[in-house]
């Protein structure tokens, strides 16, 4: 207790209590602390008060690059660039004595990881915490704070600053998404009056469409810690396992009607893999928070609303990684001044706020040095999992790739993956040397290893603030399987792999005759291959049927799905041949040369079964209404990975715009009831004359009503879906009869939240003769599902491509109610209309970017649309 109330006094000592309307650096800063003149402050470089204008991030950038300049406390370093080619800081802030030595403190503080090394004194070790500000863009409050931490720690003078730097290494990230600040920066600023205007509906608070949340391709960033799909979260990782810090922090914004949230959040939505002692110390941080935001008046709460369980955010992460994360969430202006239940809520406010929390923090990490020393030192020593499970073996035999980027994924997150040393035979499948890895839990990121591949079905709470289950060979579509300490064996574990070089296929041409050449459609870069060709106008052709083929390696079976490219019928000049091969090498298929037309078995290389492929010119309805997540991940999925251009065709555009200038329109998740009947008839035109509609998720629903008037096989599917839901009126008008008509109030948010599924895997089953589902070679599928939208029944028994299992679910959370809607149910339906085809896919396929395994369902729908057949139901 006394010590509590000396920290309460301090903070009383050191902390303004008001912020002025015009912003003033002594608003911010401690008083009593005298500071370098020498240092230059944000002013000097900015040209304006901190809070005064939404920083940009290059001002940003040129003010921790002239306080680098000015001060021996602090280093700079680009760890890495955004897409949009901004660079990303980290400023590394300890006393000169300590950035002297700093390769040998990192080397002392990372012997705390290794359970191998005799355990460090930590008598003298300085703590490492690491300051993230702004992963969401336009919640700009933390990295204009940044801007003030950075000066204080560099120019604030006395004994209280040299006890902080003697004790501590500081990892200051100014910036985690540049793009997105910048983005929403531009947008603020370009709307500020001389009179500030508080009004929510002024447009400077109502960003317009996708906002600044987001990275360039408009993916929220605080959700991939665990996917690391981009450049942002890679570097940022980087760092983390280059120190392992002990305290990382986390700042955010929320609702403008909220106050100032900091951890812990609700207890029983922890993850059980975080120990307990996580906990504690996360509680007993918070009371620094809480003296320092009492003393400035600032309003708060703790332990609601925000969880602890999703291990792939900011705040979460660094709990399975020996440290201990600390989310912050202020109520935003989202803007420079914002009209609130609490009155106004001026930016500078926030900005103090977060600046108070930063200042609270590094207080706590010293005073709590050898606690958080010590915590790390057991996190890594505790042999937690290490009974149950004695490693995890996965691999892929038919895509080397998608094998590829999991094992080097893992490698990112600091786990050892070792070559198979000899076959393994689990569940039925056959684990093979060279396609297949274990991952022994004798590591220390054991715990890290279970988060990555367990399958929780059963938890503590109903109700997730992200995702209930991310099992990551799942995602990737790859099989595993645990290996218990009775199945496995250290003579089992092969070479540990080292950076994995990219897989390269090969390209088998021999010296005799060639008339056509192959590949197959199972390489997650197939797609890739093919849009490489009919890029070149090169004439390719799929095979629906198997076939048996001379190669020069003598016969070889083609599944479904096989390109084939006949040369006889090419353009003079076209150099298939060098095309083939920079497919073969840098989209790891393996390309076979045919030597005859004529096959021992199936198809002939003349077949009008090899069906003829067209170049997909593809636009994604875009705009208000409408899930930027969703498009982002598209956009990316064909822009980054496979190379495709994809037009982003305005909503408002869809009326006007010439729609024969595309082959496919995608329509993601959205709200589209408001499309007017001229738009609906355009919209069915299109299709009827050849175009492919593809639409995910609420999109998938909404196109039954936007295609209604179609022909035969979308008329009897909208019968059926009128028909599903007056049936499903019906259980729901008996289960109001069952309900009891009186429950506690208190519990109704719960229960409704119950209902939702946040995030959860699922079974699915394939048919694998099916165009879209060319590439696939198990009729097994696991489907990630965050919405309790259905697809009708279908009556034709030839369009549903996909449907969920019987017994669905594989990982995560999911009421009995939503469960029982599921099973059997489809889960992607293909159906022509006229000479077109609609292709409805009701959960997210390439969600948030690390979703391998379906992938190629939505890449299908691009580029074998045209081969779906009508398939009249039989009578």
């Amino acid at each position: 207790m006394q010590k509590k109330l000396a920290v309460v006094l301090a903070v009383l000592a050191v902390l303004p209590v008001a912020v002025s309307a015009q912003p003033q650096l002594t608003d911010y800063l401690p008083p009593g602390v005298a500071y370098d003149p020498e240092v230059p402050t944000p002013a000097s470089v900015l040209g304006w008060e901190v809070g005064d204008w939404h920083v940009r991030h290059d001002q940003l950038v040129a003010y921790m690059r002239a306080l680098a300049a000015h001060s021996d406390r602090v280093a700079i370093e680009v760890t890495g660039k955004t897409y949009e080619e901004r660079p990303l800081l980290l400023l590394t802030i300890s006393s000169p004595r300590n950035l002297a030595r700093l390769d040998a403190i990192r080397d002392e503080h990372l012997r705390l990881g290794d359970p191998a090394a005799p355990r460090p004194d930590t008598a003298g070790m300085p703590v490492v915490v690491y300051l993230g500000y702004s992963v969401h863009g336009n919640e700009a409050s933390g990295a204009n704070a940044s801007l003030l931490v950075a000066y204080h720690l560099a120019a604030a003078r006395g004994e209280e600053i040299e006890e902080l730097l003697a004790g501590a290494v500081i990892l200051l990230d100014p910036s985690l998404n540049p793009d997105g600040l910048a983005r929403f920066a531009q947008w603020a600023n370009m709307h500020r009056g001389r009179v500030l205007v508080g009004d929510p509906r002024h447009r400077e608070h109502v960003e317009g469409w996708p906002n600044g949340r987001t990275n360039h391709y408009w993916f929220d960033l605080n959700r991939d810690w665990l996917p690391l799909v981009h450049p942002e979260s890679r570097a940022r990782l980087a760092t983390f396992h280059r120190w392992k810090p002990n305290l990382l922090t986390d700042f955010h914004e929320m609702g403008s009607n909220q106050t100032f949230f900091f951890q812990p959040g609700i207890p029983v939505r922890q993850n059980p893999l975080t120990p307990q002692r996580n906990l504690e110390l996360t509680r007993e941080i918070a009371g620094y928070h809480a003296a320092a935001l009492d003393a400035i008046g600032s309003l708060y709460f703790t332990e609601e609303v925000f969880d602890d369980f999703y291990y792939g955010k900011g705040s979460t992460y660094p709990d399975v990684n020996g440290a201990v994360g600390i989310l912050f969430e202020q109520g935003s202006a989202r803007g420079h001044v914002q009209e609130t239940i609490n009155g106004d809520l001026r930016f500078p406010f926030a900005i103090r706020n977060q600046f108070t929390t930063s200042l609270s923090t590094l207080r706590a990490a010293l005073d709590k040095r050898r606690d958080l020393l010590a915590y790390q030192a057991d996190f890594y020593r505790d042999g937690a999992g290490e009974k149950e499970v004695g490693a995890y073996v996965v691999g892929e035999p038919d895509d080397a790739v998608r094998a590829h980027l999991f094992v080097d994924l893992l490698r990112r997150h600091a786990v050892r993956v070792h070559a198979l040393a000899r076959p393994v035979e689990r569940g039925g499948v056959r684990y093979e040397p060279g396609s297949a890895w274990a991952v022994p839990l004798a590591q220390p990121q054991r715990r890290l290893i279970r988060a990555m591949f367990e399958k929780p079905v059963s938890f503590a709470d109903s109700t997730f603030y992200d995702v209930s289950a991310w099992t990551l060979p799942l995602a990737f579509g790859l099989p595993f399987d645990a290996l218990d300490r009775d199945a496995f064996e250290p003579g089992l574990l092969g070479e540990e792999v080292g950076e994995p070089a990219p897989p390269r296929g090969r390209f088998v041409s021999g010296d005799g005759r060639v008339v056509a050449y192959a590949f197959a459609w199972d390489g997650y870069f197939a797609p890739r291959a093919l849009y490489r060709l009919l890029a070149a106008e090169v004439r390719a052709r799929v095979a629906v049927e198997p076939f048996t083929a001379e190669t020069a390696e003598g016969p070889r079976g083609f599944g479904y799905g096989t390109i084939v490219v006949p040369l006889g019928i090419q353009d003079a000049g076209a150099d298939v041949g060098a095309l083939l091969r920079a497919a073969a090498d840098e989209d790891a298929v393996d390309v076979f040369a045919l030597t005859t037309g004529l096959t021992p078995e199936g198809i002939d290389v003349g077949s009008p079964s090899l069906r003829p492929l067209a170049l997909p010119e593809a636009a994604i309805v875009v705009g208000d209404g409408v899930s930027p997540y969703e498009v982002g991940e598209i956009w990316h999925l064909l822009d980054q990975r496979f190379h495709v251009p994809v037009t982003l065709l305005e909503r408002s555009l869809l009326k006007s715009a010439d729609l024969g200038e595309y082959s496919h329109l995608i329509f993601v998740d959205g709200d589209y009831g408001d499309a007017p009947p001229e738009l609906r008839e355009r919209l069915r035109g299109w299709v009827r004359r050849g175009g492919v509609l593809v639409a995910t998720q609420g999109a998938a629903v909404a196109a039954r009503g936007l295609l209604r008037e179609g022909d035969s096989e979308a008329e009897g599917a909208a019968k059926a879906q009128t028909g599903a839901e007056e049936k499903q009126e019906e259980k729901e008008q008996e289960k109001e009869e069952e309900t009891p008509q009186r429950l506690p109030y208190a519990e109704h948010r719960q229960r409704r939240e119950a209902e939702m599924i946040s995030g959860a895997i699922f079974a699915a089953e394939l048919d694998v003769t099916h165009p879209l589902a060319y590439g696939y070679r198990r009729a097994s599928l696991p489907v990630f599902r965050s919405s309790t939208l259905v697809l009708e029944p279908q009556t034709n028994p030839y369009v549903t491509v996909v449907r969920y299992a019987e017994e669905p679910l594989l990982a995560g959370y999911v009421s009995e109610a939503n469960l029982r809607k599921l099973k059997g149910g489809p889960a992607v339906v293909a159906e022509r209309l006229g000479g077109g085809l609609v292709v409805r896919m009701v959960d997210d396929p390439n969600f948030r970017g690390f979703w391998y395994g379906t992938n190629k369902l939505f890449l299908n729908a691009l580029f074998f649309g045209s081969v779906v057949e009508a398939t009249p139901a039989p009578r």
